[in-house]
């Protein structure tokens, strides 16, 4: 990549599957970013000693498969979707308007959204069928003294921390796939860093992930508690 012309096309083409197979990657590592997932909940519950915190934490490390689909999606979106969005704002910064930049760049705003409309759907699917299936687990937890509102804490708290490694994740291979193409482009590496492209994936899965969890948790909970 760095021995590549500037103005050659290639620059472009390699770098958004670079941006894949980074994310691909990084997702064939999901149980270890799970794991730190787990040590980041219970050095947080030591911390602050709460009880919901404690038993994500234990949830994490008895079931990690749970929480798996969520670190493998949102990262593959995140580092695809940012590493994309980088790629093709460094390549509008220096005024690329021929008719193969034109059509690279529709393509490449194509891929992002299509990516996020199937993000969006497999995430909320797979969510909403995980959190169902644990009615009997939260029933259970209601019947040796933990409330609802602990339950429903507990179920979010897991979920924010699976977000949050999912988008430390997703933006560090995102930035290293975007890095080579920055500096052939514009001499620099700062054009690879620029937040807007991370900022819209970033905001879109916390909104996807958090949102459904917690509604999705929510009725699951008050209907466990009435049964």
């Amino acid at each position: 990549m760095l021995a590549l012309d500037p103005t050659d096309i290639l620059t472009t083409a390699l770098t958004g599957p670079g941006c894949v197979l980074v994310a691909v990657g990084l997702c064939v590592l999901a149980p270890e970013l799970i794991t730190l997932v787990n040590l980041t909940l219970r050095a947080f519950g030591r911390t602050h000693a709460a009880a919901s915190s404690h038993l994500a934490a234990i949830n994490l490390s008895v079931a990690p498969d749970r929480v798996r689909p969520t670190v493998t999606f949102l990262t593959l979106f995140i580092g695809i979707a940012a590493g994309t969005l980088s790629m093709q704002g460094i390549e509008n910064s220096v005024g690329t308007t021929d008719s193969d930049g034109q059509v690279l760049a529709s393509v490449n705003y194509l891929v992002v959204a299509l990516i996020a409309a199937f993000m969006a759907i497999a995430l909320t699917n797979n969510l909403v069928a995980s959190i169902t299936q644990r009615r009997t687990e939260f029933a259970t937890m209601s019947l040796i003294g933990s409330t609802g509102a602990q339950t429903h804490r507990m179920l979010v708290q897991e979920m924010v921390a699976a977000t949050a490694v999912s988008i430390v994740a997703g933006s560090l291979g995102a930035f290293a796939a975007v890095l080579p193409f920055a500096i052939v482009k514009t001499g620099s590496a700062l054009p690879a860093a620029a937040p807007l492209p991370y900022v819209i994936p970033v905001i879109a899965g916390i909104a996807v992930t958090l949102g459904v969890s917690h509604l999705a948790g929510r009725r699951v909970i008050r209907a466990a508690l009435a049964g």
